[in-house]
Formats: C-alpha cells, structure tokens, sequence
C-alpha cells in the first residue's frame, strides 16, 4: 500500500481520530524487529541489575527508572520484573533506529502532520507481557502538553509487533473523542489521574477495540482517548509507537533534531 491515504481513511481519521493499516510488515521484518526488542528488553534489566544503578521513583503504586537515556516503566504490580514500556527506546538497537524513515509509516504521517518534511517527536516500546496490567483511558495530548506548542502538528503511528486481540490486551480507542480536544482528568486517582481521562465525561462513547494482525500499523491523533486491557493470555503483546511531527524540531523532552529521511 502507498503512502497517500484513500478518502476512507482522510475521513475515517476525521470522524473517529484513527484508521488501521493491516499487512504493512511481512513475517521476516517483523521477527527482525521482535529480536530487535527483545535485545534491548535484555539491555535494560541488565543495567538495573549493575551496581548503583538509577534510583527507582515511585509516583503513586506505580515504578520509573532511568537507563540508558530512557525512561522505563516497570510493570505496576509488585513482584515483577518486566519492562512495561520505555521511551524512547530506538537508539537502544541499530534495527530500531531506522524505522521512523520507513515510508510505510512517515508518508501518511506526514500528510496527518500536513508537512512535506518530518522529524522524530518521541518514540515509546509497549510490552504486554502474560499477566500484563491495564492502562486506563487516556489521551496523548495533554502529557505532552508542557513540552510542545505543535500539537495539532503530531500524528502517532502504533505497529503491532504481535498479533492484537481482546485477550492479550489491545488497543482500545473512544472513536470520536479526539473531537472534543482536551477532557478532564480523573481528580480521584491520585499523581497520575492528571493523566487519566474522566471518560464519564464524554457524552457519547464508542469504544473500540483494535484488534490486528502482527504487522498492522493504528495511525491516531493525540487527542483520541485510548487504553488498553489487561493481558490474559500466555504470549506478549508488544508494539512500537513512533510519533512525527514536522522537520527541524527538537524532539520531546530533548535538544537534538532526528529528522526523517525522505523516501
């Protein structure tokens, strides 16, 4: 498939804030890129495990620690061990690194965006291992609020590493919430619930599950609420989300400029 987008999904990311396209990677991309995580999964617990490694911050009941210049969240419930997600991730892996230039994902990206050109704005590694915890309803907005005046420039692309279903934990998105801009916050869970969307708050809600082959890509605003569900099945459930925004941009949180090559 192109990169243009087909008027079903120019209006389909209008009405509902998403659209799916299924089949981008083949098998053999996809178990180079799974190698590629798993490597850099290893990486990390290997540096937390190094004698005085960064200190463990805990926000609420939940665990962050800083290694190898990412940020990583370790699963919420006490007594594991496993990486929730990390961001950014791709300098961790040279097979990483050069997948925001892939055309399959900048080119509708860049139309999202409306630019010609892009950069890299952050880059975050989900693993939803067996068991894996949930991850209320949120929108991508108003976290990154405080560290971009371009929001409306951003457009996030999410590849499944793995196939995504109901059981493993998939994506969920509230079709139609991206329309309502930024929505209050759950006041009543604590540090974080400044984070949270109050999704009784939205008059008509649409939920819906992104279930997906291994290798589909969920192109979706920021302001589009989503979450996920706990992992009740006995594979992980693992993605990479990679967000763009227009070229010659410092990406989030960091001084350096990662533009994309044009393709």
């Amino acid at each position: 498939m192109g990169g243009e987008l087909t008027d079903a999904e120019r209006s389909g990311y209008r009405r509902d804030g998403f659209f799916v396209r299924t089949g981008l990677f083949a098998a053999d991309e996809l178990k180079a890129l799974r190698e590629a995580v798993e490597r850099v999964h290893e990486r990390i617990c290997a540096a937390s495990a190094e004698p005085d490694p960064a200190p463990v911050e805990r926000i609420d009941d939940k665990r962050y620690q800083r290694l190898l210049d990412s940020l990583v969240k370790w699963e919420w419930q006490e007594g594991r061990s496993e990486i929730r997600s990390m961001e950014p991730c791709l300098h961790l892996d040279p097979r990483l690194e050069r997948l925001p230039d892939d055309p399959r994902l900048a080119r509708p990206a860049a139309e999202l965006s409306g630019a010609d050109r892009l950069s890299l704005f952050t880059d975050k590694l989900n693993f939803k291992r067996p068991g894996g915890a949930p991850f209320p309803w949120h929108q991508d907005s108003p976290y990154w609020a405080f560290g971009c005046d371009h929001l409306d420039r951003l457009a996030s692309v999410q590849l499944y590493l793995d196939d995504a279903t109901r059981e493993n934990g998939c994506l969920w998105i509230l079709a139609g919430s991206h329309r309502h801009g930024a929505l209050p916050v759950r006041e009543d869970r604590g540090v974080l619930g400044r984070l949270y969307t109050d999704v009784s708050r939205v008059e008509e809600r649409r939920e819906r599950a992104i279930e997906a082959p291994a290798g589909s890509a969920v192109f979706f605003h920021g302001d589009v609420v989503h979450g996920s569900r706990s992992n009740a099945s006995a594979a992980s459930r693992r993605a990479l989300v990679l967000t763009y925004q227009p070229a010659g941009l410092p990406r989030w949180n960091r001084r350096d400029v990662r533009d994309i090559a044009a393709g």
